[in-house]
């Protein structure tokens, strides 16, 4: 049977963390650079068919326009750290933006990164296609990257035709997570969420889904871009 990682919430968590623990995370626990073994996997995972339908857009992170950027950014463009599309790069039916973070190893620290993953949801939730597309087509001073041109340029079109979903990937691990709460985990990152959009009513489409691994808790958030923004 074919695997949607994207079909909800519940199905992202639980991929994750079990292809997270079929690539041995456990030897790799506590390196301080756990995000970006994180982000190779799942591209790689996508890449080799693992992941159903879904392969990764281009050779890089990718930029989109936002209409709600992290506090203090000058520009409303972010760059996201995994973008997966299907069935067709070319000319998607749908396209999933990925924002992956890795909350560290103490309680201490656990408060700002939920937070500042939050505003990362937030950025996503306000993310704008169609701006976003002209982005890519004409990317201004601060975006550019002359290798990038033709990539930019070979994908573009099909941005504006698809159904967009946002999700986040969130790894905690599992003596952290009991200490902290799923409760209290939750409602951080949601209030900081609610903080840059404008209320928690919008909260309640929102769900977000855990997994146990070996080592870590993996949690998973998928759902439709809303249509907000023009």
């Amino acid at each position: 049977m074919s695997i949607d990682p994207f079909e909800s919430s519940e199905s992202l968590a639980n991929w994750v963390g079990r292809q997270l623990d079929a690539k041995t995370i456990s030897a790799v626990a506590n390196w301080r650079m756990l995000e970006y073994w994180l982000q190779v996997e799942l591209y790689r995972s996508a890449m080799l068919g693992e992941a159903g339908p879904w392969r990764h857009l281009g050779d890089y992170e990718q930029p989109y326009y936002t209409e709600s950027p992290r506090s203090g950014s000058k520009y409303k463009t972010k760059w996201v750290d995994l973008v997966f599309a299907e069935p067709n790069l070319m000319n998607p039916e749908r396209i999933v933006w990925v924002e992956l973070k890795d909350v560290g190893r103490s309680s201490d620290r656990i408060e700002a990164n939920l937070k500042g993953i939050g505003q990362d949801l937030a950025a996503l939730y306000q993310l704008n296609p169609t701006k976003t597309k002209e982005l890519w087509t004409d990317p201004p001073p601060h975006v550019v990257d002359r290798g990038r041109f033709d990539e930019w340029g070979r994908y573009s079109g099909g941005i504006t035709g698809a159904r967009h979903l946002i999700s986040q990937v969130v790894i905690i691990p599992r003596a952290l997570a009991k200490d902290v709460g799923d409760e209290r985990i939750v409602d951080i990152w949601l209030r900081a969420f609610e903080a840059r959009v404008n209320g928690p009513q919008i909260t309640q489409d929102l769900d977000i889904h855990r997994f146990d691994g070996e080592r870590f808790a993996t949690f998973g958030t998928v759902s439709p871009l809303p249509d907000i923004i023009g």
